[in-house]
């Protein structure tokens, strides 16, 4: 990797389902290690992922960032509730202690105060080092800020949330707050879930895999990005990419990692979600690359300036299929 890029985060998101071993999960950490990724990104709701790792022995060699859940939760995010979760991903996980302990996304159901003195308790017995939050908005992020001051609670020192070119809203509504409070920003979806990888034609004719609409998670990334307007700034990119024979994801990938609001002198990271194989390799590769020309660049980022309907992030598409 260049050393004026953002930090490298691998998502480490493995499911049995989908064959993954301890053995293959090896053979993921070997090419991470081999490549100078040192941090793995998984959580409580990815499947077996912690599990995962902890049975490939991940926590010895790299650094661990996982997540309880929250509004993902059908439990409530209670001080007890988080406690537990978080101990049984440290148990699955083969550990002792993360790095960043996040909380996935908001539980509106309760005060935040009941969520985050679990979260306290957790810091207090050294469970993780920095705490972190995820798919948060603005105002809340403020009021976890605000409750932590006045508890003496840990304070957030982390962010993570969706950011790519089609989905910026985040530019305005979220880094602003982080910036104030010198909070890193680490960015997944680089490619929208993959929605910068399709063409206009395969969403309208009904995506497949993950984007599958009969499926859970098909109808949460269709409900976020296919629409008219996120479907014109797709068929501009696709032809952006005959143009300079550069591959959509790559484009991407380049774009967030150099040409996007993230600062690498402010700790901002980006979460690389690529599959093993050719798509991981692919994507490293490109990443190493660097910059675009900025002609490339200003077309990219041109194409937010005709998105009017566009996610914050993947918990507005979550709430939005959950309770239709």
């Amino acid at each position: 990797m260049t050393n004026d890029m953002v930090k490298v985060i691998y998502g480490g998101f493995f499911s049995k389902h989908r064959g993954s071993t301890p053995e293959k999960v090896r053979e993921i950490l070997n090419y991470l290690a081999e490549e100078g990724i040192t941090t793995i990104d998984t959580a409580e709701a990815y499947l077996e992922s912690e599990e995962l790792l902890g049975e490939a022995g991940a926590a010895a060699r790299f650094t661990i960032d996982t997540k309880v859940s929250g509004g993902l939760s059908q439990l409530e995010a209670t001080e007890q509730n988080v406690i537990t979760s978080a101990e049984a991903s440290l148990q699955k996980l083969k550990t002792t202690s993360v790095d960043v302990l996040y909380i996935h996304a908001p539980d509106r159901r309760v005060p935040i105060k009941t969520t985050l003195a679990g979260i306290n308790a957790l810091y207090q017995a050294g469970k993780f080092k920095r705490f972190g939050l995820s798919n948060f908005c603005g105002d809340e992020i403020e009021e976890v800020i605000r409750v932590a001051q006045e508890n003496n609670y840990v304070l957030p020192s982390v962010y993570q949330g969706n950011y790519n070119a089609v989905a910026r809203r985040t530019e305005t509504e979220i880094m602003p707050i982080l910036r104030k409070w010198n909070i890193p920003f680490y960015a997944y979806s680089p490619i929208a879930g993959g929605f910068l990888t399709k063409s206009p034609a395969q969403l309208i004719a009904g995506g497949q895999g993950r984007w599958d609409p009969s499926q859970y998670v098909g109808k949460m990334y269709n409900a976020l990005y296919n629409n008219p307007c996120m479907l014109r700034a797709l068929e501009k990119f696709v032809s952006l990419s005959h143009d300079t024979g550069i591959s959509q994801a790559e484009l991407a990938y380049r774009w967030v990692a150099y040409h996007s609001h993230l600062r690498p002198e402010l700790g901002d990271g980006i979460i690389v979600g690529a599959r093993y194989g050719p798509q991981l390799d692919e994507t490293v590769e490109g990443l190493r690359k660097g910059p675009l020309s900025a002609d490339v660049a200003d077309r990219i980022s041109a194409l937010w300036e005709d998105i009017d309907e566009s996610p914050l992030d993947n918990f507005e598409g979550y709430i939005s299929v959950s309770h239709g």
